[in-house]
């Protein structure tokens, strides 16, 4: 693939990925490439399988069919390195899942005391920045049920960060929340993208996409329908689903 006039490994490329619940159809031979440091904002239908597509990309889910190819190495369920594959990928899910019964510190440095088995001091110092990183470091030692639905997100948001992965996949972020708590967790998944942030969103907040994607898809019923640019799929929609669709949101 090319970037500014030069060839570069894609960070992300799934081939023909195809995915079945029962007899139903989620993913229907779906193609992405995404290289480094590009923001890809999918949007669609609740229903279209967008979420299915970032669980597939982490292996959350299994597809049926199909190739995923992270940063060079193919992976799937046989892969012996897939756990190792999957800490350059971070998630960040609608919901929060944070841990209750530890404190806002303790849920983001779990994964690097228990994961990458990091002693506690260095835990605590990468933690410590991550948390400056999203602006809730002055909440560090307070539980998740004493804030915001808003400050839990960016504390999974940190939580995620802070395992140094190479892609984020963000679900949906902002869809759990309330409409005055949307704009802070935005405000840091921009400032993720300025600083190089391999990554690929699903959202429903248009504007944040028409600010921060690289390119959008459109997807439909397990398919990708158009791609393009924010101006060129907001502006000038190709296909016939995709003017129904933004017609009804924008």
């Amino acid at each position: 693939m090319i970037k500014n006039g030069n060839p570069v490994q894609p960070m992300i490329k799934v081939e023909n990925l195809s995915k079945w619940f029962g007899k139903h159809k989620v993913l229907n031979n779906i193609n992405i490439t995404v290289v480094p440091g590009e923001v890809v904002v999918i949007i669609g239908s609740s229903g279209s399988g967008k979420s299915t597509l970032l669980r597939c990309i982490n292996f959350l889910e299994k597809p049926q069919k199909g190739t995923i190819n992270i940063d060079g190495t193919e992976i799937n369920c046989k892969s012996k390195n897939l756990h190792l594959v999957r800490r350059d990928v971070g998630m960040v899910f609608q919901h929060f899942n944070l841990f209750p019964h530890m404190t806002v510190m303790n849920n983001v440095i779990e994964g690097l005391t228990q994961v990458k088995k990091m002693n506690r001091q260095e835990a605590l110092e990468v933690g410590r920045k991550m948390l400056d990183k999203v602006g809730m470091q002055e909440k560090a030692d307070t539980y998740p049920s004493m804030i915001s639905g808003g400050q839990k997100q960016r504390v999974a948001i940190a939580r995620a960060l802070a395992m140094n992965p190479k892609i984020m996949l963000f679900d949906e972020p902002t869809s759990a929340l309330d409409p005055e708590l949307v704009g802070d967790v935005l405000l840091v998944m921009k400032k993720l993208a300025a600083d190089g942030m391999t990554m690929i969103v699903v959202t429903h907040e248009m504007g944040f996409a028409r600010e921060v994607a690289d390119r959008i898809i459109y997807m439909d019923e397990g398919r990708i329908v158009e791609r393009g640019s924010a101006e060129d799929i907001y502006n000038n929609p190709q296909n016939e689903r995709t003017k129904e669709f933004l017609s009804r949101i924008l």
